[in-house]
């Protein structure tokens, strides 16, 4: 059991969950099963400028997303969309033109895919701390999408 902010204690695992989540994700949203109904965005023809596309392509290349891939541990746990980091590593020669054109076309739009934006969350406890009935005596851990992780390191290098 936690204590919540208003000095309460939970009385259940699923408020546990809750306050964890909006303790370390204020806002967020919690989705189980169909995620087909997240994306909000409308359905319109929107302008994108020529310039985006230039900085995604200058920015997004087939021998950064190489080294990108290679650079992560090929055996982690997959996210939310099953994608094991070892096979797209592997088969890398195969699958980096097409991943190159969903990076550039994702940086561009500013869109992320819908199964890219799913992570699985555990909490673990801090290391140290005398009291863990506080929700900030834990430290989240998201699983999130191999390609994702993909581009984000493409983003931070570039940055």
């Amino acid at each position: 059991m936690l204590r919540m902010p208003n000095s309460e204690w939970t009385v259940s695992s699923e408020e546990v969950i809750l306050n964890l989540l909006q303790t370390h994700f204020p806002g967020c949203v919690v989705v189980s099963g169909d995620i087909s109904h997240m994306d909000s965005t409308p359905q319109r023809t929107r302008w994108i400028p020529s310039y985006s596309w230039e900085t995604a392509k200058s920015l997004i290349t087939e021998d950064r997303i190489k080294w990108a891939f290679e650079s992560m541990t090929p055996y982690k746990y997959p996210g939310e969309d099953g994608i094991l980091p070892a096979p797209v590593q592997h088969g890398v020669q195969y699958a980096v033109t097409p991943i190159c054109n969903l990076y550039r076309t994702s940086l561009a739009t500013g869109y992320i895919p819908l199964s890219w934006r799913i992570a699985r969350v555990s909490f673990i406890p801090k290391p140290g701390r005398l009291d863990y009935t506080n929700s900030k005596a834990f430290r989240p851990i998201s699983l999130t999408s191999f390609l994702l992780k993909g581009l984000e390191k493409l983003v931070d290098r570039h940055l």
